[in-house]
């Protein structure tokens, strides 16, 4: 499987969790809960991201610096990650709420971004080879 198939089949998976969460938050959840939310969130995500940091960009770093993209794309990641652990430390869950609903919407705009220049840009530079190569590092770094 190519690592673009992979990421993308991952975003797939967040999309739906992004919704439920959401859902989850319409129901005036306690802080506790909205807690418990981002720390799942971020578990998840830092693990995603780590994956695309560690075998996506690298080989098309060079691309995403020419087309202004990189700097974005590792600033965007950095903000929610920041953002879902900062939430930990809130007190107030509509103060809390309101901050996971932006940081839902800053990560599903952060991955159409990707999967509208980030992966076409990979699948273009990138060999089929290279890229199932990707997809199996990908898959061994899932292994129990």
């Amino acid at each position: 499987m190519k690592i673009t198939d992979a990421l993308l089949a991952e975003h797939t998976v967040f999309h739906s969790l992004f919704e439920v969460v959401e859902k989850q938050l319409d129901q005036a959840p306690s802080i506790e809960r909205i807690r418990q939310l981002a720390e799942i969130l971020l578990h998840l995500l830092e693990k995603h991201g780590q994956a695309e940091h560690d075998l996506l960009v690298p080989p098309i770093e060079p691309f995403l610096h020419e087309i202004g993209h990189l700097e974005n794309f590792h600033k965007e990641d950095d903000i929610i990650i920041e953002t879902l652990q900062k939430i930990s430390e809130c007190e107030d869950a509509e103060l809390a709420k309101q901050i996971l609903t932006k940081t839902l919407r800053l990560a599903n705009d952060h991955f159409d971004k990707e999967e509208r220049f980030v992966f076409p840009l990979a699948e273009k530079h990138i060999s089929e080879k290279s890229l199932n190569e990707l997809g199996d590092a990908w898959a061994k770094g899932k292994e129990l």
